[in-house]
């Protein structure tokens, strides 16, 4: 393992002054097929467990 020259810093050094944090880049959704439309996973829901009725 290789031994650094300088110390290392405890933390990074700060921007400047008025220095603001470039916004992300909005990518367009991809393109899909009629049958890729994202689904619910059933069972991820909120509604009670179904059991099948002895009748």
């Amino acid at each position: 393992m290789s031994v650094p020259n300088e110390p290392i810093p405890d933390q990074p050094p700060m921007p400047a002054p008025g220095w603001k944090p470039v916004p992300p880049i909005s990518e367009p959704e991809p393109d899909r097929l009629p049958d890729e439309a994202p689904v619910p996973n059933p069972d991820e829901n909120d509604e009670p467990a179904k059991h099948v009725s002895d009748s």
